[in-house]
């Protein structure tokens, strides 16, 4: 007589579902790649932000020293008195943060405003702007000769 040999298959049906190890992977993958752009996203944000801080500590800078130039170019009376710049019928004068041109605001976010005359003829005016995030400032300088 042959041997012969019976196996019994055991069937168990196809199992359908996802393991516990499978979940955490596939969750942790999902959380790693939405807070790699999160950080993606707040840099961007950031970068915007110290860009446009930039930008308008600049144009502040410019905006002043732009009126002030006009103004001395079309006068020859400039003379200091104190803290106040006075050219023809303006003056100018920082108070806080805050450059006045009378008794308006000219620009915001100024924190130096400096101006010497080191002859009758010379003038000197030097603009810089408050430190950024960055703590990087922004200065203007210019020297005006008077025509008599």
């Amino acid at each position: 007589m042959k041997n012969t040999l019976i196996t019994t298959k055991k069937s168990y049906g196809i199992q359908r579902g996802v393991t516990l190890i499978e979940l955490l992977i596939a969750v942790s993958l999902i959380l790693l790649i939405l807070s790699l752009a999160y950080s993606i996203y707040l840099f961007g944000i950031q970068g915007y932000i110290n860009n446009t801080t930039a930008i308008e500590n600049q144009s502040n800078l410019r905006i002043a020293m732009e009126h002030i130039t006009y103004h001395i170019r079309r006068t020859n009376n400039v003379s200091i008195r104190g803290d106040l710049l006075i050219v023809g019928d303006e003056n100018y004068r920082l108070s806080k943060d805050v450059l006045m041109n009378k008794n308006n605001q000219l620009a915001t976010g100024i924190s130096e405003f400096s101006f010497s005359m080191p002859n009758p003829s010379l003038v000197y005016i030097k603009i810089s702007s408050i430190p950024d995030s960055n703590e990087k400032t922004f200065s203007l300088e210019a020297y005006f000769y008077l025509m008599d």
